[in-house]
């Protein structure tokens, strides 16, 4: 019985000090992320920023991108008029769907399939940033791999490719 008045007491002394250590962690936690949001806007004052990727043993294009912090390899498709992500793809990044989202149809080179509109809210790709993408996300068995579209490439300045060498300018 004495342990649990030890306790109690020990309860009832921390309690005041408890809400400043929660504020002060979390206020530590939005201080990060403004930090993050200044050097993000910093680097986009900066001029023109620039990103290289060369072309695979295929003939693709592969970029190393980060979807809302997330890496996924990205095949950037120039005929594509969206961004699609394959479902497993969208969850990781935060995207979830519902069944009934799956009621656009796409047509692929295999036939018509159903997709689900999403946004995905930031796409990194080395210093190119890309913010509110829309995107379809197809089922795991109609899309391998994340295709990079034309509603991200949309927001660049522009896209060159030369020499086996495709370069993004934004």
């Amino acid at each position: 019985m004495l342990r649990y008045l030890v306790i109690l007491l020990l309860l009832v002394g921390l309690a005041p000090v408890v809400p400043s250590l929660v504020e002060a962690r979390l206020g530590a936690s939005d201080r990060t992320k403004h930090a993050e949001r200044e050097r993000e806007d910093e680097e986009e004052s900066a001029g023109p920023r620039r990103h290289r990727i060369s072309v695979d043993r295929r003939g693709h294009y592969v970029a190393d991108a980060y979807l809302n912090g997330r890496g996924v390899d990205m095949l950037v498709d120039t005929g594509a008029t969206l961004t699609a992500l394959p479902a497993s793809v969208a969850s990781d990044i935060g995207i979830f769907l519902s069944s009934s989202d799956y009621k656009h149809p796409i047509g692929t080179a295999n036939g018509t399939v159903y997709g689900a509109r999403a946004v995905i809210d930031k796409i990194k790709i080395g210093a190119i940033r890309f913010r509110n993408v829309d995107a379809i996300v197809l089922k795991d068995d109609s899309l391998g791999v994340p295709l990079l579209g034309m509603s991200a490439l949309g927001q660049l300045k522009r896209f060159d490719i030369s020499s086996g060498t495709l370069v993004l300018v934004q």
